[in-house]
């Protein structure tokens, strides 16, 4: 399918645990012609997911403003938890409180176009694959930290998703046998020690037992207003105030971060490692100590040989990841997708 002489546009939609962002992308440079995001309020029930991720995309695509032969030829999801790709369902996803949604059919019936549907940091590796900072590296894996934290892997140019479907769980890593339980009901995993919901979780104990924090006050307020987690601009902003607690947490967590990613990089040996995600992003503390504690723990030479980069795309990692992927499973051939990415995804 020749597009040369027309843009190609597709609506990208990243629905994570703490907010939801949708956004329209010339899926053949990865710019975002309009862009629109509200916290997901996973607390609300299913029904609420899926009704604010239609309002959403319903926004975007009207600030888009698409005419002529500008239109929309894709829906792509990107969702944090189990997928069923071929299907369109999220099986289970923990932080956004949904089992067996049928959202690709849902997002289909709404918009009468194709949709595709995967997951979160699945997508927002690919979008760093074909324009962030994965372009020039076949074999990496990508690690996004928020309100849980995955990773995609990109294997000889192709997302891997391995037996079941599920390769990239890397926030269900056990790094500590039988310790703190995690969303998933497991023990002792990575996301249990090392996301947002972590750090806000530790954070909270401390001060509930008396130690002193700028903290104490405004995320007692947020907690109270029905946020579950401390945003990471509020953790950033108290990091710079030289607030004692919030360094040591997240110090504790970064250092968790760094064990795993020690760990992923002795066992896959990838040419590279990608750091995203909103933690990522406001806090150079969590990144520069994961980063150091990963170099600690991997074996010499891939510890000097490993490139670690922050995700160039930032937060529209996800959603440039998910229209491309949307496009291409609607059939049209994306430019920077030279290397078929994903076609070997059967699960």
């Amino acid at each position: 399918m020749n597009m040369a002489k027309q843009k190609l546009y597709a609506l990208g939609i990243d629905l994570g645990g703490t907010k939801t962002l949708a956004a329209v992308v010339d899926v053949q440079s990865g710019e975002v012609i309009a862009s629109t995001r509200k916290r997901t309020r996973a607390e609300r029930g299913p029904d609420f997911v899926s009704q604010r991720t239609i309002e959403l995309a319903t926004t975007a695509i009207r600030d888009a403003n698409l005419s002529g032969d500008d239109t929309l030829v894709a829906i792509g999801v990107g969702a944090a938890g189990m997928i069923d790709r071929q299907n369109g369902v999220i099986i289970d996803a923990p932080n956004l409180g949904v089992r067996n949604m049928q959202l690709g059919q849902i997002l289909q019936k709404q918009f009468n176009v194709p949709v595709a549907v995967g997951n979160d940091v699945e997508v927002a590796a690919r979008g760093e694959f074909l324009y962030g900072s994965g372009r020039g590296y076949s074999n990496f894996i990508c690690v996004f930290v928020g309100t849980g934290i995955g990773s995609g892997i990109v294997q000889d140019g192709h997302l891997y998703t391995g037996n079941t479907g599920t390769a990239g769980e890397i926030g269900h890593m056990v790094i500590q046998a039988g310790g703190r339980i995690c969303g998933c009901g497991g023990r002792g995993c990575l996301e249990a020690y090392a996301s947002r919901t972590a750090i806000t979780r530790a954070i909270m104990a401390e001060i509930h037992h008396g130690r002193p924090s700028v903290l104490a006050d405004d995320a007692q307020r947020q907690l109270k207003q029905g946020e579950t987690i401390i945003r990471s601009g509020i953790l950033a902003d108290a990091i710079r105030k030289k607030d004692e607690l919030t360094i040591e947490m997240v110090e504790e967590a970064a250092n968790y971060l760094g064990i795993a990613l020690g760990s992923i990089i002795n066992v896959y040996n990838p040419e590279s490692v990608i750091l995203g995600g909103g933690v990522i992003e406001a806090i150079d503390l969590l990144f520069e100590t994961a980063v150091h504690r990963a170099r600690t723990v991997a074996l010499a030479t891939p510890a000097h040989r490993t490139p670690i980069h922050k995700a160039k795309l930032g937060d529209f990692s996800g959603v440039v990841g998910a229209a491309c992927m949307g496009a291409a499973a609607a059939g049209y051939q994306i430019e920077a997708e030279e290397q078929d990415l994903g076609k070997n995804n059967k699960k």
